[in-house]
């Protein structure tokens, strides 16, 4: 806004010192993407502040913690057996394994195939889950404090952290906690990458999420939030074109995995299409499995959320007032002698060339203000919620509320920008997709869970500034530690849930107990036969449990057969080595009992056909049942 001059008859802009470039625009909520308001302090160019590392460094320590406790279950489950005996193999044997299973797990089989090298139990099969959680956690906190302030950070971190959701994909050998890790990571070098983008910066944008592409191919929906990410902080076109870049050749990457995972979908047939109750499932996973943490997890995002629109709202509802046109008479100094009146301002005589031109007078600095012009009270305290509602510039005796554009080249997106995409867009694609392609499970989602934290800590921070505005360091001191209390207290909520996690009932089965079982009843000699095919993993998973014992329908290992589970001889052969046993040699029948007997097994010619040879040849003995599976004895007559 300049100050005008009358110039033979038309109205001149005078000059006048450009418009102060304010450090950036995430702290005004005319921008929609933004979350922190007034509340964010500028960032330092300078080293990491202290409160940021202890922001970041307090919930990493607690998610070691939860992620070690009761980290040996004593057991593995089904996927978790799949992993230790594909990482087992030689790396041939892995290829070969790839190319007709698995496909989409590959990368992360040969992860873990070093991990395994250097120890191969339960607990080195668990670690490396354990880590990615942790570094998923110091990503969420650090893109709090980046993009807020650290106590939001701290809180954000702490309630990842502590989600029974989380915990439960920490202590489980599979990728999907790495596949959070990398989404946290790449989402961590878009914002950077936005703020002072290079080719560098986007490169390995691209390359962390090619690779986490890679450990599972769902995690390219990442790119379709940062997209919308973008979107909603109006970047430049510069930035758009970089980043399409990047993640073409994150698709192009993808390609060959996506072309072989199609031609193995027959091992996801098994998921149904989802409806209202697996979204329920999902919301309550990412949100808090109890109604109360649920119900205030929702009500502070919905505070982050909603924030900015209020706060434009509240600056159409008040415009902002001139000055009146007449100042009150001054008295002098001393306060003796009559007021002296203040000259008021006349219109300039006009001329037959036109108006004399006014005397030019330098505009006064543009300044930055909070909400309305004037105002106490409620309103203050609305502001402290809302934060800034425009742009206020002091011009001769009128001020003037002014929008505020796109964010430029330089500035950071907002918290509200990266969080509310991250959470939502993808479980939306991916839940809208499987209603043709059943593809929807919750553990492919926890990449996106990082957004909810996000935007519960900064709901929190919003109240926290309604109540009282920032004030001494102990005052801020005082409020991060109360968020963090509860926190404890919301952990102390869920406490129950956190204990069963870390029980093997937590798991769909359980394979340590079938295989004890057979290690104690059977003995050098014996026959053992699995149904069906897929239940040969119990002895995959504790092959010394079943040391000395032949298995009768083996014909091709699962690492010679490039399977999980090896490959079967026919029932012809199957009769055959029946029929050459012995009478009275014991057969170890190691069976599924969420399966057998079911109309889906019946369904199954080769599997069926092993009970009815069976029967010929065997009389039927007694059956001890544990959780995850049934041994039972059959005599050869």
């Amino acid at each position: 806004m300049r100050p005008v001059a009358e110039r033979g008859g038309r109205r001149a802009a005078v000059p006048g010192p450009p418009d102060p470039v304010r450090p950036s625009d995430s702290s005004d909520p005319s921008n929609p993407s933004n979350l922190s308001g007034p509340s964010a302090p500028p960032r330092s160019a300078g080293p990491p502040r202290r409160a940021a590392v202890l922001a970041v460094v307090t919930p990493v320590a607690v998610m070691l913690v939860l992620g070690l406790w009761g980290l040996d279950r004593g057991t593995m489950w089904r996927d978790e057996s799949a992993t230790f005996q594909i990482a087992r193999r030689s790396l041939p044997e892995i290829w070969h394994a790839l190319g007709t299973v698995d496909a989409v797990h590959g990368l992360y089989y040969l992860l873990m195939h070093a991990v395994l090298a250097v120890r191969d139990d339960e607990i080195a099969l668990r670690l490396p889950s354990v880590a990615a959680s942790a570094a998923t956690v110091a990503l969420v906190a650090a893109l709090g404090c980046r993009l807020a302030r650290p106590r939001v950070g701290l809180w954000a971190g702490l309630l990842y952290a502590t989600t029974p959701f989380v915990s439960h994909y920490a202590q489980e050998a599979r990728s999907y906690a790495m596949v959070a890790a990398g989404a946290a990571l790449a989402t961590w070098l878009l914002v950077r990458a936005v703020e002072r983008g290079s080719p560098g910066r986007w490169a390995g944008y691209g390359a962390v999420v090619a690779g986490t592409a890679l450990l599972h191919e769902f995690a390219i929906l990442l790119a379709a939030a940062h997209a919308v990410t973008l979107l909603v902080s109006r970047v430049p076109w510069r930035t758009w074109r970089a980043w399409a870049c990047a993640v073409a050749g994150c698709c192009l990457a993808l390609l060959p995995l996506a072309v072989v995972s199609r031609a193995q979908s027959a091992q996801v047939s098994w998921i149904r299409t989802p409806g209202r109750r697996e979204a329920e499932a999902l919301l309550y996973a990412f949100a808090g499995p109890g109604e109360p943490v649920l119900t205030v997890t929702l009500v502070l995002a919905g505070v982050s959320l909603l924030a900015p629109s209020a706060g434009r709202a509240w600056r159409l509802l008040a415009p902002a007032r001139p000055f009146p046109p007449y100042r009150r008479a001054a008295r002098p100094r001393g306060g003796d002698g009559p007021p002296v009146p203040l000259a008021r301002s006349a219109r300039p005589p006009r001329t037959p060339a036109g108006p004399d031109p006014a005397p030019e007078r330098p505009a006064p600095p543009a300044r930055w203000s909070l909400g309305r012009v004037s105002g106490g009270g409620r309103a203050a305290r609305f502001r402290a919620v809302f934060g800034h509602v425009g742009r206020v510039q002091h011009v001769g005796d009128v001020r003037h509320v002014r929008d505020v554009g796109p964010v430029r080249p330089g500035a950071p997106v907002s918290l509200n920008a990266v969080a509310w995409p991250l959470a939502v867009v993808p479980p939306v694609l991916l839940f809208g997709a499987a209603q043709y392609q059943p593809l929807f499970l919750d553990r492919y989602l926890l990449f996106c869970l990082a957004g909810v934290p996000l935007l519960a800590a900064s709901g929190a921070d919003r109240l926290v500034a309604a109540f009282r505005p920032p004030g001494t360091r102990a005052w801020r001191r005082a409020v991060a530690a109360a968020g963090a209390l509860a926190v404890v207290a919301a952990f102390a909520c869920q406490l129950p849930a956190q204990r069963r996690e870390r029980l093997p009932v937590s798991r769909g089965d359980e394979l340590a107990p079938v295989a004890a079982l057979v290690g104690r009843l059977a003995g050098p000699g014996d026959a053992v036969l699995f149904l069906p095919l897929h239940e040969r993993r119990v002895s995959l998973a504790y092959p010394r449990d079943f040391t000395g014992l032949r298995d009768l329908t083996l014909d091709r290992s699962p690492a010679a057969s490039g399977t999980l589970f090896g490959e079967e001889v026919t029932t012809g052969a199957l009769r055959d080595r029946l029929a050459r046993l012995p009478p009275g040699s014991r057969v170890w029948v190691v069976q599924d009992t969420a399966t057998v007997g079911t109309r889906w097994f019946r369904a199954q010619r080769a599997e069926y056909a092993k009970t009815t040879v069976l029967d010929r040849f065997c009389e039927e003995g007694s059956s001890v049942f544990v959780r995850g599976g049934a041994v039972t004895l059959r005599v050869r007559r």
